[in-house]
């Protein structure tokens, strides 16, 4: 994608990882990786929702490391800092890769309500404590 002459690359993380997954059973992980770090803005959707085996926490690794200092990324997540290494069941890489994003970023932290439930909240279909436990 081109947005104001800046190239942009939008991927959910569990996109990112069947990614990752394919280019090695085609041996082709390399390229796939240099493809990924070409764009000026980088942006991975849903991280934390699924925890990452080694290998996807490696090449995630990887490539926010090429990533650093050369483009940006945007990631959201619905897990704080401290509990990255769930996410990726190292500590060690989980502080790594925390370092290296978040030197030269701006965290903004949302909450509230999920605004996917809103409609069905004010509709009645759900009741307002459960969408306010849900959006939490």
């Amino acid at each position: 994608m081109l947005a104001a002459g800046n190239t942009v690359y939008f991927v959910t993380i569990q996109d990112l990882v069947d990614q990752f997954q394919r280019a090695r059973d085609e041996n082709k992980l390399k390229e796939r990786m240099t493809l990924l770090v070409k764009p000026k803005l980088l942006i991975l959707d849903e991280m934390g929702y699924l925890a990452l085996d080694p290998f996807a926490a490696t090449c995630l690794f990887q490539l926010v490391s090429e990533c650093y200092e050369k483009g940006s990324i945007i990631l959201t997540s619905n897990k704080s800092y401290g509990d990255w290494g769930s996410i990726f069941a190292d500590n060690v890489i989980a502080s790594a890769i925390l370092d290296r994003l978040l030197h030269h970023s701006t965290t903004i932290n949302i909450k509230g309500e999920s605004y996917r439930l809103k409609d069905k909240k004010k509709a009645g279909v759900i009741a307002a404590k459960t969408a306010s436990k849900e959006g939490a």
